[in-house]
């Protein structure tokens, strides 16, 4: 991955830390985080976060928590250590989060870009590097286009509540 797939616009949450798992796959600043706790009786079964996989997030599914401020920690080798990381928290539904279309012509005039606001939408990470797929999936996607640029082929986005906590049960 490349370090600033993607950035936070505006007012946001703050940076806050979380705690990652030795051995995690290693993540960037500027890639999108998740945290894998699922809840029982309102107890959290891990306390970890680790990079966002492609096609998320999704509503019910994921429990997303923003961008990640910094690289993760890694030893001599290269693999990730336990330690934890500064992500950006975004504010869901005002915080705008900026990045690549998946494919530039299909935002890059007016009328394209105007197509495609306010559909819901999820990263991508076919090409290695995140970037946000302008093609809406369904109704559980968990960003909604709210903006960009045609010329450098960029959309801004912004999280639904709803994909910051994974399903209640």
């Amino acid at each position: 991955m490349t370090r600033g797939d993607l950035t936070t616009i505006g007012i946001n949450g703050g940076t806050q830390e979380f705690r990652v798992a030795a051995s995690a796959t290693r993540g960037y600043a500027g890639e999108p985080i998740n945290s894998l706790a699922a809840l029982t009786a309102g107890v959290a079964d891990v306390n970890t976060v680790v990079v966002l996989t492609d096609g998320k997030p999704v509503v019910a599914t994921d429990n997303f928590v923003g961008i990640a401020s910094k690289n993760m920690e890694v030893n001599s080798s290269g693999t990730v250590i336990a330690h934890r990381l500064w992500v950006t928290v975004p504010i869901p539904s005002i915080t705008r989060i900026s990045g690549r279309a998946l494919t530039k012509a299909s935002v890059d005039t007016d009328s394209e870009l105007l197509g495609v606001m306010w559909d819901t939408v999820l990263f991508d990470l076919t090409s290695g590097a995140y970037t946000i797929d302008q093609t809406a999936a369904a109704n559980t996607s968990g960003l909604t286009i709210r903006d960009g640029n045609t010329f450098l082929g960029t959309l801004q986005v912004i999280v639904d509540a709803r994909v910051m906590r994974n399903a209640v049960t």
